[in-house]
């Protein structure tokens, strides 16, 4: 600055939560206080997820005292998470607008963009078919969520006609999308990055599988299969627990996560989906497969329990071989990543941008095994062949990738690594902020 004094940004974001976006901003904000000085407005998850009028109200007066303190920085980075910004599409639309009206140097960070593709004929058959209206929901849900990264795209758009506005994706897919259908060429893309040098290099020294074994309580030369993140439907994890059926007795699946706050609904004793990872494991099922979540190319699905009525138990329950971790702290996250003996993301498809998991597992050394799916595609295309792979649902084949694949990626992942760091990453939104961006 003229006067000497440093820049001043403002990171809004989720903060001192449990969440994905919390952790990233974590490491933005180490990075960025090396060039700026540094203040991260933390959301009120609390107010913003309540439907009540109450707290709606409440939650209004919160956006709009952060905006009027946006006057005091010099850039704005906004971390965009639909579900952090209110509790309907009409609340998350008036508040990050809110938001983006008042910064005086804007970067919005979009950590994904739906787009309206679905065939409303195909979702009305669906719904006749199946006598249930939920594809007509999801359609509905989708729609709306189209509506508002339509909105959010044109109004940066709009917005940098009168000053430095800018977009940031996390895949080369998303930036197209923004580029070619909203004309808006003020978007740049990179991958999600967490470890600096220094850090990337104790992470790849320390390993350690006894101590891990030692830590858990796992029997003395036990293999480990690592599950990372939140439980959650399009993780696949069932495939997981299914690939363990068919590996030898020595080998232990490790799920590092929990359930997600936002799945925590009154009067729920338990997750849908929990409950069937917990069925799969003590009771396994000859052929449960998840009908009605994995839609093979539209077609219409039947419930498991009409097409298969004699189900039958095939096999011991799993209960000592799957050790539920829960969430641990970075130190411990990065330090499983790298000592487990395979970090599998055997995630279908939903539309997902760039994975924080897989970002970190490439920076940590993991032995990594990930579904063919659009988003670890769209990872590939930074990073090339630095991980093995395996087709959704097939639990067969990541057992044989996990016992018998023994590809080294270490001097392919070096390499990006000099490319994509979490250094290079703030050097772009640097570019960005101070208009130097080509």
């Amino acid at each position: 600055m003229a006067d000497g004094k440093r820049p001043r940004l403002a990171i809004i974001s989720s903060w001192n939560d449990s969440c994905g976006n919390a952790s990233y901003t974590y490491v933005l904000k180490k990075e960025f206080e090396q060039h700026y000085d540094v203040e991260v407005l933390g959301l009120d998850l609390y107010l913003l997820k309540q439907t009540g009028r109450i707290f709606r109200q409440r939650a209004r007066r919160h956006i709009r005292e952060m905006a009027a303190k946006l006057r005091e920085f010099d850039y704005v980075n906004i971390q965009f998470e639909a579900g952090l910004y209110g509790a309907t599409i009409h609340d998350i639309w008036r508040n990050v607008r809110t938001l983006m009206d008042a910064a005086p140097n804007l970067i919005l960070t979009m950590h994904r963009i739906d787009t309206d593709n679905n065939s409303l004929l195909k979702d009305i058959v669906l719904s006749f078919v199946t006598f249930s209206v939920k594809p007509l929901r999801q359609r509905r849900t989708l729609y709306n969520h189209a509506w508002l990264y339509k909105q959010m795209i044109l109004h940066v758009r709009k917005l940098s006609a009168r000053k430095n506005a800018w977009i940031k994706v996390h895949t080369r897919r998303e930036r197209r999308i923004v580029e070619d259908f909203f004309d808006f060429h003020g978007v740049r893309d990179a991958p999600l990055a967490f470890l600096d040098a220094p850090e990337r290099a104790r992470v790849l020294d320390d390993v350690n599988p006894d101590a891990l074994r030692q830590r858990y309580n796992l029997p003395p030369g036990a293999k480990t299969i690592g599950a990372f993140g939140y439980i959650a439907n399009y993780k696949g994890f069932e495939d997981l627990i299914r690939a363990l059926r068919i590996l030898p007795d020595d080998y232990y699946l490790m799920v590092v996560g929990s359930q997600h706050p936002q799945s925590i609904k009154p009067w729920v004793s338990v997750d849908t989906y929990l409950a069937k990872l917990l069925l799969e494991i003590e009771t396994p099922l000859v052929r449960q497969f998840d009908l009605m979540s994995r839609d093979m190319k539209g077609k219409v699905m039947i419930d498991a329990a009409i097409a298969m009525p004699n189900i039958v138990p095939d096999g011991p329950s799993l209960t000592d071989r799957v050790r539920f971790v829960g969430n641990v702290d970075d130190d411990e996250f990065t330090f499983m990543l790298r000592n487990c003996d395979a970090v599998v993301l055997p995630y279908i498809e939903v539309g997902q941008s760039m994975s924080g998991v897989i970002a970190l597992a490439i920076e940590s050394g993991a032995r990594l095994f990930c579904s063919n799916n659009l988003s670890f595609a769209e990872a590939r295309r930074y990073y090339g062949d630095v991980f093995s792979r395996f087709d959704m649902g097939n639990y067969i084949e990541i057992a044989q990738k996990v016992k018998y694949d023994n590809s080294d990626y270490s001097s392919r992942r070096d390499e990006m690594f000099e490319k994509y760091n979490i250094s290079t990453l703030v050097d772009l939104h640097r570019s960005m902020f101070e208009g130097k961006a080509a």
